[in-house]
C-alpha cells in the first residue's frame, strides 16, 4: 500500500493514461484489486456535449490532483466514429459545456488560469475568449469570499452562468459584483445572519445582461446572492420569441421560498413578472411538447407524469416507476419533443424519458445513463454510463430504437480493476417502509461464512453509480469490501411510498407542520434508523454478516442518522459521523427554520423537553458504540456531541480536517487530496480497531491508537448483548 504522498504519481499516469484510448472490452480487465489511491482518483465527468454535425464530443473530468491540493479537470475532445479521444486542456474549474448553434464549435465556462470566464473552443482544440469580466469575485469557504454552498472549494469567478439563443445570435449571461464597502454597524436581521459565520464574507451582486448580434449589452436585472436561482441557475432560461423567461427567488419567510418566472423582453427592454410556484423541485423550467410544465407527482411504487400549464387542465401521461429531473433535459426547437432525466423508484438508476404529445417511452441501460447531450432532432445522444461496478464510460445512445454501444472509457485505471460482486436489494422495515440500496461483497466470498458489516448511509445517494463521493464520501466501501466487510449501502425510505411520510418530508423542507414534530421525527429520524437496524437483522438471519460486529458510518444527512442511530439501539459496535452535528441543541442559531419543524421552536423554551427526549448529545448515556467525528468545519454542534460523549465515557474522538491555507475551511465534500486520502485511512483503521481489534499498519496517525487503547480499558463497557442475534 502506497502512502498519500505519493498520490501524484497516480495522478500524473491518470492524465497521461487517456490520450487516444479506445473503449476497453470486458474481458481486457486485468483483475487486481482495489486499492486506496483508485477510490482517490476515481473520476466524475461534470461536461459534456455533442457537435452540431453529432461526430465529435467535448467533456471535462474531474480527478484529484495532489500537486494542486484539489481536484482539477481535464477537458477532453472525442472522435465519436474513431472512438478516440484527446486532452486540450486542464482547468481549475471546468462547466456549462454547450454548442454554439449554428456552428461546430462549442462554449465553456473555464478556469484556465484567469478565474472562471467564457471561452469558444473548436473541434480542433483552439480556445479562445468569448466574453469575460476582469474583476474577480472570490467565493467558496475562504475569507473575503462569497459563500456558495458547502461543497464549493474556493475559486474566483468572473463569468458565473450563460446561455446561447436558439439562433446563437444572442448571448445571456451573469457575473458576481462585488459590492463597495458595506457600514461596519449592522442591525436586527443583518445581525442575526451573522450568528453561524466562520469565515469574514464579502457582499456580492449578481448582475444579468444580455448581448446583441451587433455586440450591443443591456443589464437586464440585478439580483442579491441570497437568492438561489440567480446564483445557481442564471443560465436556465427559456427562449420564446422576443422573450427570454428566466426564474428569480422571493423569499417568503420559509425554507421554500416563492420563485417567479420573469420575462424580459429583448426588443421592448422591459421585464414582466410571468407566473410564480412554491417550492421548486428543479433549476430548470422543464417543458413538456404541450408547452407546459413537466413533472412527477402522487403516491406510491408508480408516478404520475404531468404536465400543466396556466389555467389549463394539466395532461396526464400514465404512471410512471421515476422520478424526472433536469439532469438530462433538452428539447427540439419546435417544442414537440421532451426528454428529461429519470431515476427508477425501485433500483435507484438513472435514465432517460422520451415524451411527445401522445406517448413517452423509457430509455434506460445496464447501469445509469447521466450526464446526456443529445443532438437537435433528439434521435441520438451522448451519455456517461456507469454502475457500482462499473466504471464510467461515454455511450452513444440510439433514442429511436434504445441501442447503447460503447465509445470510449473515462479511466483506463479504473477499468483494469476486477468488479467485486453487487447485490441490489430493497429492504421492508418493521413498520412496512421500503428503503432501496446495494449489498457488496468481499472479494473471495463464501456463503457459508459470517462477515463483518458495514452501513455506509446519506440521505438518497446509494443508487447506480461508480464510487461516488456523495454517497460514500470519506468511507472506503470498496476497500471495506476488499478487507472482507460486507458493505450495505443503504438510503432512507423514499417520501414517495407513503402520503404520511411525504408530509413529514415537506413540514421539514417548508419550515413548519402539519404535522406535528414527534411525527415528523418519527416518520424521518426514527423510521429511519428502523430501516437500517431491520436490514442488519434480516441479514443476520440469512447468516451473511456477523450480529456483533457491525459498524455505521455516514456525513452531512448519513451523520444524523448516525448520531440518531446510536443513542436508539446497541446494534452497532463501531460508529463514524462525518461533517454532522444537526439535530443539536446550538445548531438552531444557524438553522431556525429547519429546527423548528423538528423539535416546535428553540431550545430555550418551552420545547425542551422534545430536545431532551430526542438531540444525540443529551441522550449521550444511552450510547454504547464508539463515536469518531470526522469535521471539515468544527461547529459547535459537533463539539457538544463530542463533549456530551466524553462525559457519558463512551470511547470517541473528534477529529478536524483543515483547508488549503489557514483562511479557509475544507469543503463538505473533501476537495483536498491529502485529507481524502488521511480521512480514509482513519475510517478503516477505526472500524478495523472496534469490529475486528486489529491495529491498522497503516493508520494515519498511529500515535492515536495509544489513546483508543486507553478509551477502550477505562471508557464504559459496551450495553449488553446485540439486539440483532437471530
Amino acid at each position: 500500500m502506497l502512502n498519500c504522498h505519493k498520490t501524484g504519481l497516480f495522478a500524473g499516469a491518470f492524465l497521461a493514461a487517456v490520450a487516444l484510448s479506445p473503449a476497453s472490452p470486458a474481458g481486457e480487465r486485468k483483475g487486481r484489486p482495489w486499492t486506496f489511491e483508485d477510490i482517490l482518483l476515481v473520476p466524475e465527468v461534470n461536461e459534456l456535449a455533442l457537435s452540431a454535425n453529432g461526430r465529435f464530443a467535448i467533456y471535462a473530468v474531474e480527478a484529484a490532483d495532489a500537486e494542486t491540493k484539489r481536484t482539477r479537470a481535464q477537458v477532453r475532445i472525442v472522435n465519436i466514429g474513431a472512438r478516440e479521444q484527446r486532452s486540450i486542456a486542464s482547468a481549475a474549474i471546468a462547466r456549462s459545456f454547450r454548442n454554439i448553434p449554428g456552428t461546430e464549435d462549442w462554449s465553456a465556462l473555464l478556469d484556465i488560469g484567469e478565474g472562471l470566464q467564457l471561452y469558444r473552443v473548436s473541434i480542433d482544440g483552439k480556445i479562445s475568449t468569448v466574453v469575460s469580466n476582469r474583476k474577480l469575485v472570490s467565493v467558496g469557504k475562504a475569507d473575503h469570499s462569497v459563500p456558495m454552498g458547502g461543497g464549493t472549494p474556493p475559486h474566483q469567478i468572473g463569468i458565473l452562468a450563460y446561455d446561447w439563443s436558439p439562433d446563437g445570435q444572442w448571448l445571456w449571461y451573469s457575473q458576481l459584483r462585488a459590492k463597495p464597502d458595506q457600514p461596519l454597524v449592522r442591525f436586527d436581521e443583518a445581525v442575526t445572519g451573522l450568528r453561524s459565520r466562520r469565515r469574514s464574507t464579502i457582499e456580492a451582486e449578481v448582475d444579468f445582461f444580455l448581448r446583441a448580434p451587433d455586440g450591443s449589452i443591456d443589464r437586464v436585472i440585478t439580483r442579491p446572492t441570497s437568492d438561489r436561482m440567480a446564483m445557481h441557475a442564471g443560465g436556465k432560461v427559456i427562449w420564446r420569441d422576443d422573450e427570454i423567461l428566466f426564474r428569480t427567488e422571493a423569499p417568503d419567510g420559509t425554507p421554500g421560498s416563492v420563485f417567479e418566472t420573469r420575462a424580459w423582453n429583448r426588443r421592448q427592454k422591459s421585464i414582466r413578472i410571468v407566473s410564480n410556484e412554491r417550492d421548486a423541485r428543479t433549476l430548470t423550467m422543464l417543458r413538456g411538447p404541450r408547452g407546459g410544465a413537466l413533472s412527477t407527482t402522487g403516491i406510491g411504487g408508480a408516478l404520475e407524469l404531468i404536465e400543466s400549464g396556466p389555467g389549463e387542465e394539466p395532461h396526464r401521461y400514465g404512471r410512471f416507476p421515476f422520478t424526472i429531473s433536469d439532469s438530462n433535459y433538452a428539447a427540439t426547437r419546435d417544442g414537440r419533443k421532451t426528454i428529461v432525466g429519470t431515476r427508477n423508484l425501485g433500483t435507484s438508476r438513472y435514465g432517460l424519458a422520451l415524451v411527445e404529445e401522445t406517448r413517452v417511452r423509457e430509455v434506460t441501460g445496464t447501469g445509469s445513463l447521466t450526464k446526456c447531450s443529445f443532438d437537435s432532432r433528439i434521435h441520438l445522444a451522448i451519455c456517461v454510463e456507469e454502475g457500482i461496478s462499473t466504471p464510467p464510460r461515454l455511450v452513444r445512445v440510439d433514442l429511436a430504437r434504445g441501442a447503447i454501444e460503447p465509445i470510449v472509457t473515462v479511466s483506463p485505471r479504473h477499468e483494469e480493476i476486477m468488479p467485486l460482486q453487487v447485490r441490489a436489494e430493497t429492504w421492508t422495515n418493521r413498520n412496512g417502509y421500503k428503503a432501496a440500496g446495494y449489498i457488496l461483497y468481499p472479494r473471495d466470498f463464501r456463503p457459508d461464512t459470517r462477515y463483518p458489516a458495514i452501513v455506509i448511509t446519506h440521505g438518497f445517494d446509494a443508487d447506480d453509480r461508480f464510487a461516488k463521493a456523495e454517497n460514500q464520501w470519506n468511507y472506503p466501501a470498496q476497500l471495506f469490501a476488499e478487507r472482507g466487510y460486507i458493505v450495505l449501502l443503504i438510503n432512507d425510505p423514499l417520501p414517495y411510498q407513503s402520503a404520511d411520510l411525504r408530509a413529514a418530508y415537506s413540514a421539514w423542507s417548508r419550515g413548519s407542520g402539519p404535522p406535528d414534530p414527534e411525527t415528523v421525527r418519527q416518520l424521518i429520524w426514527i423510521e429511519g434508523v428502523n430501516s437500517l437496524v431491520d436490514a442488519v437483522n434480516d441479514l443476520a438471519t440469512e447468516g451473511l454478516i456477523d450480529p456483533a460486529r457491525v459498524g455505521i458510518a455516514g456525513y452531512s444527512r448519513g451523520a444524523q442518522m448516525v448520531n440518531v442511530a446510536v443513542t436508539r439501539t446497541e446494534i452497532f459496535s463501531a460508529a463514524s459521523s462525518g461533517d454532522g452535528g444537526f439535530l443539536e441543541p446550538s445548531g438552531y442559531a444557524g438553522w431556525p427554520a429547519s429546527y423548528d419543524p423538528v423539535y416546535g421552536g428553540p431550545p430555550m423554551s418551552e420545547h425542551f423537553e422534545q430536545y431532551r427526549r430526542f438531540a444525540p448529545s443529551l441522550n449521550a448515556r444511552k450510547v454504547c458504540t464508539p463515536v469518531l467525528q470526522q469535521v471539515a468545519a468544527a461547529s459547535p454542534s459537533q463539539a457538544e456531541l463530542f463533549d456530551a460523549l466524553r462525559a457519558a465515557k463512551v470511547p470517541t474522538q473528534l477529529t478536524y480536517y483543515p483547508g488549503a491555507s489557514p483562511a479557509s475551511d475544507e469543503t463538505h465534500i473533501f476537495h483536498i487530496p491529502s485529507n481524502r486520502m488521511l480521512a480514509m485511512r482513519e475510517n478503516m483503521a477505526w472500524f478495523d480497531y472496534w469490529l475486528l481489534g486489529k491495529r491498522d499498519a497503516d493508520a494515519p496517525f498511529p500515535e492515536r491508537l495509544a489513546m483508543w487503547d486507553r478509551m477502550a480499558e477505562n471508557g464504559k463497557p459496551r450495553c449488553g448483548a446485540n439486539e440483532s442475534a437471530p
